[in-house]
């Protein structure tokens, strides 16, 4: 059976651009792979980190046909095998890769692959493991630099402030995106913190912030493997795709029938309508979260016993 799955890896590897392919455990335990890695604890990174951000995406879209991630360096492709939910394969490729010859082999291949694995892996492999909150937080710690308490904090994410000007162009161009491409069910920006812009104005929402977690767990992962920056996540269903494009302090999130147009021929419109959305908010004003002194009195000070000291202004 090793040198079938090796085999049916390696036919994926042949493709042009392919540098990688990975089979993966769902929590993280790589069971085959074919490509250029140097040594084994790259296999691990590969398989650990796309292992979160295929959590993510079941958890937002369920049962999905595939995730691509793509950078200036090269693209990250999580493919969901049929009819099993433990494993799925990753994929990193050049970022030339021809797509339509990748989408081809992977049919032919990804239910091989679930027949091999249902036929002689069964019981063999390690078992899928959960963990409790105490060993959760003991595996948490063990990523601790510090020694003690003595443990600092710092935000990441700015705030951005859009006038009115700003504001009506952005929806001006959702509404051109939401009327020129047929099937959409859902476009929108989500700014930093999942605040939703939308058609039907400002709104916090579930969709953003699952949209915005899908793009900051896909950013990490791409980070991780090429050090490279995020541009765009594309995840397909059964009946949907759902476009996710890093645009400055947010990101832009289209949902749209899955049948509705062309693949390239939608990414070719969108192209226009996100370059327009960073210039509009690039011209934006951004400034830092700031903690007010109360409270930053109440999470920093300490008594003897490094107890939290409750402060408050004087009436």
């Amino acid at each position: 059976m090793n040198d079938q799955l090796n085999d049916t890896l390696q036919d994926i590897k042949m493709i042009t651009g392919v540098e990688n392919v990975v089979l993966v455990q769902r929590d993280g335990l790589p069971v085959a792979s074919a490509g250029v890695w140097f040594s084994k604890d790259e296999v691990f990174a590969v398989a650990s980190s796309t292992c979160a951000i295929f959590g993510v995406a079941r958890l937002i879209h369920g049962n999905f046909n595939y995730l691509l991630m793509e950078s200036d360096t090269s693209k990250v492709f999580l493919a969901s095998l049929p009819n099993d939910a433990n494993y799925f394969l990753t994929i990193t490729t050049a970022p030339r890769v021809n797509l339509a010859a990748l989408f081809i082999e992977m049919r032919a291949n990804l239910s091989q692959i679930s027949y091999l694995l249902k036929q002689n892996v069964d019981g063999r492999l390690p078992p899928l493991r959960s963990y409790s909150n105490n060993e959760t937080q003991q595996i948490l710690q063990g990523f601790a630099v510090s020694d003690g308490a003595d443990t600092s904090y710092s935000t990441s994410r700015s705030v951005i402030s859009l006038d009115r000007s700003q504001a009506l162009t952005l929806r001006s161009v959702l509404r051109q995106v939401h009327d020129s491409i047929p099937g959409v069910d859902s476009v929108f920006l989500a700014l930093n913190g999942g605040v939703r812009v939308s058609l039907n104005g400002f709104t916090n929402d579930r969709l953003a912030a699952m949209s915005f977690a899908l793009h900051d767990a896909s950013e990490r992962v791409v980070r991780t493997l090429r050090n490279s920056s995020l541009q765009t996540v594309l995840c397909e269903t059964g009946k949907t795709r759902h476009f996710i494009y890093s645009v400055p302090n947010g990101v832009f999130s289209l949902w749209v029938d899955r049948d509705s147009q062309k693949l390239g021929l939608m990414r070719l419109l969108l192209k226009h309508y996100i370059s327009e959305t960073r210039r509009i908010l690039e011209s934006a004003t951004v400034r830092r979260p700031s903690v007010p002194d109360d409270l930053k009195e109440l999470l920093l000070s300490a008594g003897p016993e490094r107890s939290l000291l409750f402060a408050g202004r004087e009436p």
